[in-house]
């Protein structure tokens, strides 16, 4: 697994969380560079943010 990644356990538990949650919140910031994933979400113009996600990705323009 590469450093980036985040182990699968980290997923389940936040789902657990957020089925079994009284008021489940919107989002759940979880995994690797979630939280700066979100703080870059809301500076950037949703062209610009999909741009990056899309080259971090891999996939074509």
């Amino acid at each position: 697994m590469t450093k980036r990644m985040s182990p699968p356990t980290v997923i389940a538990d936040a789902i657990g969380k957020a089925v079994t949650a009284r008021r489940p919140r919107t989002r759940y910031a979880t995994g690797f560079g979630a939280r700066p994933l979100i703080g870059l979400r809301r500076l950037l113009s949703d062209r610009t943010f999909d741009t990056l996600v899309s080259r971090s990705m891999g996939l074509p323009r």
